[in-house]
């Protein structure tokens, strides 16, 4: 059983597992007042964010800014973790909270989020439960992907409003996949649409709510809770991904990177767009190397010089090695 650090909120209690993020939230006091934060900042949480290059250009610049060692401000370190979110790395958003330690009304501000996927804790009926997955106990730079082993942890929520009920949370994680928990303490019925987060080298392979399993294991999965149902449950079972891509960033990069850069391989529909030209411009600014997009159908001639072919053209992973070269990406550029 983990050792949970329990923590005082408003309205709820919380308990994280120990990890820098649960040391952060310990100086958040019940009188905190939530730091008031940009819309540029806020912006961030929304994926759709990811589909146009304002998003992609602030996002290159703050890794820019790590490359070179300046330290993110307080509402810069709220924008990473909140694109890391909204890219679907839930753990790095983690991070970006341990490093909040002395800014406890931007932790106030940004948990909330990582926890229930909105601003606020309480939600009205019908909302949407979008929860990362919990922090791990160091950082995520150091875990090894690939091995089909998850680190247990969990968390808990406690008095929590969803619409005209109260409830306690439990979210927790081991190797036979996702666990979330609505405990029933008072009040009537709610909805929740609740999303399951997915690890970066899993997938989700089946889903059941209140023992019943749901038709397809990703999007929403309709919660109903109610006082006659003390404990509504969500399982997601996950299984490892085959993994056709280096799992861990070297320490340098090679020659070749350095003197031809990178070359991101897309389809000629997408070579345009800005998931293609925002993340050729994000590679640029945590490496400082040279990236362009390259359409899949344009090859170079053999014995060309080419740069590292960095393949994004088709297939059905191409979401989940997205996110783990972004994960890689802000990794290599905070140590360099």
């Amino acid at each position: 059983m983990l050792t949970l650090l329990l923590l005082s909120l408003p309205v709820t209690d919380l308990a994280l597992p120990a990890s820098p993020a649960a040391r952060a939230w310990n100086a958040v006091a019940s009188d905190t007042r939530p730091a008031e934060l940009p819309q540029a900042v806020l912006a961030a949480a929304d994926p759709s964010y990811w589909d146009s290059e304002p998003g992609w250009q602030g996002w290159s610049e703050r890794l820019a800014s790590l490359r070179a060692g300046v330290a993110p401000t307080p509402d810069q370190r709220v924008e990473l973790a909140l694109c890391a979110l909204s890219q679907g790395r839930g753990e790095d958003a983690w991070q970006h909270v341990g490093a909040l330690l002395e800014h406890p009304g931007h932790t106030a501000a940004l948990v909330p989020y990582l926890l229930v996927g909105g601003p606020t804790l309480d939600l009205e009926d019908g909302a949407l439960f979008a929860p990362a997955l919990p922090p791990l106990s160091g950082s995520p730079a150091e875990r090894t992907l690939g091995l089909g082993v998850l680190e247990p942890r969990e968390w808990w929520l406690r008095g929590m409003a969803i619409g005209k009920a109260r409830v306690d949370v439990r979210f927790a994680v081991d190797n036979s996949g996702l666990q979330l928990e609505f405990h029933h303490q008072g009040g009537g019925d709610a909805r929740l649409r609740v999303v399951l987060p997915e690890p970066l080298d899993m997938e989700i392979s089946s889903v059941y709510v209140d023992w019943e399993r749901e038709p397809a294991p990703g999007g929403e999965h309709e919660v109903l809770l109610s006082p006659e149902v003390p404990v509504m449950e969500v399982h997601g079972s996950v299984r490892p991904v085959q993994r056709r891509w280096p799992n861990v960033a070297p320490l340098e990069l090679d020659a070749r990177a350095k003197s031809l850069g990178f070359d991101v391989v897309v389809a000629a529909a997408d070579v345009r767009k800005p998931r293609a030209t925002g993340l050729a411009r994000a590679i640029s600014g945590a490496t400082g190397l040279d990236a362009r997009v390259r359409s899949a159908s344009s090859a170079p001639a053999a014995g060309e010089p080419r740069g590292i072919a960095l393949e994004f053209a088709e297939g059905p992973e191409r979401a989940r090695k997205l996110r783990q070269l972004l994960s890689t990406l802000e990794h290599f550029a905070a140590a360099h």
